[in-house]
């Protein structure tokens, strides 16, 4: 049994609304999955700094999108070894995957048109509902994002309901691409992986201090206690709280790249497959029909509610 092939759609982000507080803006583009297309604060000299890298390009092929922004995992994070795993209840499951891509990648999420559910000057709240069997997920679900600035910063808000008859297997995250130059964060457990598939853990400490580096790395880290800081070139500094459900970091810096991304996760990459295996700490989690989970991440600018917001991004 092998994976489902998927066709590639191409996604279009022409269509991008904006929401401000005070300094902040955010831009986001509901049609190209869901994702945060920019994060910017004016700073009180009037400059423009963006937190995540813009995502200038208005359309792509869904098998190759941006390196920028921010988007949404569900209902899994990273990676899905063969595109194949074991349903909770011993069937096969085989997921979709982009012709010539061995492994299932990133759910399903953003590569979806979501819909505009609510959306206020500094709140916006997404939709997104997924069909039983399509892209070769059994379970049918629904999940919400809603994005929301205030006097320090940005608040995100993924909830995800199963509406099926079955248990899910839920994984869930956020993907940014940070502008940033390093991150501080403490965890409790370094992943092996090969090829960006997590095999076990690790008896090492993981380090806590992660620079964007030239020859470039992927790191799976478990135990994360939820909190981040990052330093931008020139001082600014980005902090990241996160929710107990998010209890998995990947922090990723591919060779050559301009950016550093520290990604909350719920589990680690191949997770339902590991915990098929036995392994501990995997942070694979299974919900109930009509239940549902949720997480939140906190980004914290620190600027001052009353800063110089003339300039700010559109």
């Amino acid at each position: 049994m092998t994976g489902i092939e998927r066709r590639v759609v191409e996604l279009s982000a022409a269509s991008r609304v904006t929401i401000a507080h005070g300094a902040h803006a955010m831009e986001i583009a509901p049609a190209a999955g869901g994702r945060i297309t920019r994060f910017s604060t004016t700073t009180d000299d009037g400059r423009v700094h963006d937190w995540l890298v813009p995502i200038v390009a208005e359309r792509w092929p869904g098998d190759a999108w941006p390196k920028g922004g921010c988007y949404p995992l569900v209902p899994f994070s990273n990676r899905v070894r063969d595109a194949r795993f074991t349903a909770p209840d011993g069937t096969l499951v085989a997921l979709s995957t982009f012709p010539g891509a061995a492994h299932a990648l990133h759910g399903f999420g953003q590569y979806a048109a979501w819909t505009i559910e609510q959306h206020r000057a500094d709140e916006i709240v997404l939709h997104y509902t997924h069909r039983a069997g399509d892209d070769g997920w059994p379970w049918a679900f629904e999940v919400t994002q809603t994005f929301a600035l205030h006097d320090s910063g940005a608040r995100l808000t993924m909830r995800v309901v199963n509406r099926s008859a079955q248990p899910m297997p839920l994984g869930f995250g956020f993907h940014p691409y940070f502008g940033a130059q390093s991150a501080d964060l403490d965890t409790q457990v370094l992943w092996r992986h090969e090829e960006e598939i997590a095999i076990e853990p690790t008896s090492g400490v993981p380090a806590r201090h992660h620079e964007r580096e030239e020859a470039g790395y992927t790191r799976y880290l478990g135990g994360w206690d939820g909190h981040a800081m990052l330093h931008y070139s020139g001082g600014p500094t980005l902090a990241l709280s996160a929710s107990d459900a998010l209890s998995h970091a990947v922090v990723h810096c591919p060779a050559g790249a301009g950016y550093l991304c520290v990604e909350p996760v719920s589990h680690v990459s191949d997770g339902f497959n590991l915990h098929a295996k036995g392994l501990p700490g995997t942070g694979v989690e299974f919900i109930e029909p009509g239940s549902e989970k949720q997480a939140w991440l906190a980004l914290e600018t620190g600027v001052r509610p009353d800063a110089h917001v003339d300039g700010a991004a559109a």
